[in-house]
């Protein structure tokens, strides 16, 4: 089927949403949400005020009676400033990630050991992932990398420290699960505050992954998440875990990597604010809207929010 929807203006959207239902009281200031952020946007905040779908529907794009626009912009602000906290907080994770895997691989290969590609899986395709960052290096203008070419220049990579700094998180999260060395991956797993390699590889891929989200500002609230934090027992009084057939699994809700991040921050930084400010966040929603976030009911009494 071939796809026929015309662009709209914004007149015309404001319309739009009158006749489906939405309650508009103030009209200029629908509009300057739609200026400035977009009726495509906005849509997926306002799909939950939408009625159900009759048959053969996708969307019935009708809305439930009384719902005003102002419910829609409340949830969207809320989703906005939930994204900045965790943004902050997977920026900490990751910058003692890459700490703490150059300074072990470093002591235990020297300052190449990004180089040496026995400690790295042998199905980890070294030679491209080397050849990818020298690119990166070559075509950099940070002052720390123009320095070593200048100064040094042999070997042509410069140090594993330097060279993390380029990294993407997803990039970075690859490499680190790619470390052959047990030793290696264990001392990074209790550096940040995870037990064993395993857990390592599952959290820092789907912090990665939602840390990708946010830096495109998408949906974090009731968003079902592709990757999912591994069930780690050490946690397991915090996780949300359903039963999929024979094996517990944590939910795919943010609400697992929100605990995660406290527990991660927690171990970091014993006086971190992280914890305080994201649980009087979340008292500002409703039941219904913190169970779309994968929120159990008796999430307040959970050892990790009432310690926060």
């Amino acid at each position: 089927m071939d796809y026929s929807k015309p662009a709209t203006n914004i007149n015309d959207q404001a319309t739009l949403l009158k006749q489906r239902g939405m309650v508009i009281v103030d009209e200029d200031l629908v509009k300057r949400w739609l200026v400035t952020v977009g009726y495509y946007r906005l849509s997926a905040y306002w799909l939950p005020y939408e009625k159900p779908a009759q048959d053969n529907q996708t969307r019935s794009k009708v809305f439930f009676p009384g719902t005003p626009f102002e419910s829609v912009v409340d949830i969207y602000t809320f989703d906005r400033q939930l994204r900045l906290l965790v943004t902050e907080a997977i920026e900490r994770v990751e910058i003692a990630l890459r700490t703490s895997w150059t300074y072990h691989l470093s002591h235990a290969s020297g300052p190449h050991a990004h180089m040496n590609a026995e400690f790295f899986d042998s199905g980890w395709s070294h030679a491209k992932r080397i050849a990818t960052m020298a690119a990166r290096t070559e075509q950099s203008r940070e002052v720390f990398i123009t320095h070593y070419q200048e100064k040094y220049g042999n070997p042509y990579m410069p140090p594993l420290w330097a060279v993390t700094e380029l990294m993407t998180f997803g990039e970075l999260s690859k490499w680190i699960s790619a470390t052959s060395n047990l030793k290696i991956s264990s001392a990074i797993a209790k550096d940040i505050g995870l037990p064993s390699r395993e857990t390592l590889e599952g959290a820092i891929q789907t912090l990665a992954y939602v840390r990708n989200i946010c830096a495109h500002h998408g949906r974090l609230w009731n968003r079902r998440l592709v990757k999912r934090i591994p069930n780690i027992k050490r946690f397991r009084d915090d996780l949300c875990i359903s039963q999929n057939g024979r094996q517990a699994q944590p939910e795919n809700h943010i609400y697992n990597v929100l605990v995660i991040l406290m527990r991660l921050l927690n171990h970091q930084s014993p006086d971190t604010t992280f914890s305080t400010r994201l649980k009087e966040l979340i008292q500002t929603r409703e039941p219904v809207q913190r169970k779309a976030m994968g929120f159990p009911d008796d999430w307040e009494s959970r050892p990790i929010w009432k310690t926060a």
